[in-house]
């Protein structure tokens, strides 16, 4: 079960996986401590970002990465969405910091 409302320090990794929301799964090095944030992105003037505040370890995280999958399949036939697909992995945000420099959060 997830641990509720723990912070991980020094998030090392970050994947963003994307269906019709994204969500961006952050790791510490080792792999063992993982949190979620969900962006929508269905409503066109509201930016909506949910941190369920959970700690997953990595076993919950691919089983809660599966679930998102298999529930965002569409039937063979249809247009739209083929389930849950990683769109990037860092293992570190880069960000402009004033007067045009760039520096590694």
């Amino acid at each position: 079960m997830p641990q509720s409302a723990a912070i991980i320090s020094g998030i090392q990794r970050v994947d963003l996986y994307e269906t019709r929301r994204y969500f961006l799964v952050g790791s510490n090095q080792a792999q063992t401590k993982h949190r979620v944030l969900k962006i929508d992105r269905t409503e066109p003037k509201d930016l909506v970002i949910i941190d369920d505040k959970h700690v997953y370890n990595q076993q919950e995280v691919w089983e809660l990465l599966g679930r998102l999958d298999l529930g965002n399949r569409t039937k063979i036939g249809q247009k739209g969405s083929s389930g849950l697909s990683r769109a990037v992995s860092a293992f570190g945000i880069v960000a402009t910091v004033g007067a045009g420099k760039t520096d590694c959060i």
